[in-house]
């Protein structure tokens, strides 16, 4: 009885932990999912991965120690989860601003996986980075990396701290960075679209250059796409190896 008394509260931790995590990770963090089953897969992987957690040097002896454990372990795992979702938020940005450079805002569907509007490229993009996820067997490497997680920083000392913050802001600024890496290519070529458009426009003053220019603008954009689908395939797997390393070897 007093060995389960001790399991129960590091198995508690270890789900909210996990299914912290789960609120933003790549893929299992998808609106897709029912709710009921990520709770339930959170707590299969607890119950797994609870067994190897070390137990914490004060196990909490009442609900509210209990409460300000728990707090801990959500904060660190939505910021493993935040961490590890940058990637494909930079995808889906550079894949919406393409989609607006080539005329393809009013094409906006009913997303899913956000539960708004979304791009048609920018879902091409967030399903391009999610094949590379599973590629490079970023599922398995996110399970394996919360399971060291719990020896890296063991239970009941995860806090919300300035280097924990700051890191977060320097992942941002890398995500915002990347989405302007993959949309450069189609900005630079849209100004050299609009540069053409403007200088046929004023040498041909009877074309209808705003009707022209949206075939034109589409087709240039098509044709850049898939010319860089693999450079950008690349990008995307580059800044996700670096970024799942940054989280795995948080301290």
């Amino acid at each position: 009885m007093t060995q389960a008394m001790q399991i129960i509260p590091v198995y508690v931790l270890v789900v909210f932990r996990i299914g912290a995590m789960m609120v933003f990770a790549p893929v299992l963090g998808s609106r897709c999912i029912p709710r009921r089953v990520k709770v339930m897969m959170a707590c299969v992987l607890a119950l797994g991965l609870a067994q190897g957690v070390p137990l914490p040097a004060n196990i909490p002896q009442t609900p509210w120690a209990l409460a300000v454990g728990i707090g801990g372990e959500i904060i660190f795992g939505l910021a493993m989860g935040m961490i590890l979702n940058f990637v494909f938020v930079a995808a889906q940005w550079a894949g919406e601003l393409i989609g607006q450079q080539m005329g393809f805002g009013l094409g906006e569907t009913f997303d899913p996986q956000s539960g708004g509007q979304g791009s048609i490229i920018g879902d091409l993009y967030y399903l391009l980075a999610t094949v590379i996820f599973l590629g490079i067997s970023g599922h398995h490497a996110m399970i394996q990396g919360v399971s060291d997680s719990f020896r890296t920083l063991p239970l009941m000392s995860a806090t919300f701290n300035r280097s924990l913050l700051d890191l977060l802001l320097r992942l941002l600024q890398s995500a915002t960075v990347l989405a302007l890496q993959i949309t450069a290519p189609i900005l630079v070529t849209m100004l050299v679209v609009d540069l053409a458009l403007g200088f046929i426009g004023r040498t041909i003053p009877q074309l209808n250059i705003m009707t022209a220019g949206i075939t034109v603008r589409a087709l240039a954009g098509m044709i850049v796409l898939i010319v860089g689908i693999g450079f950008t395939s690349q990008v995307i797997r580059q800044s996700m190896m670096a970024l799942m390393k940054t989280a795995l070897q948080y301290r």
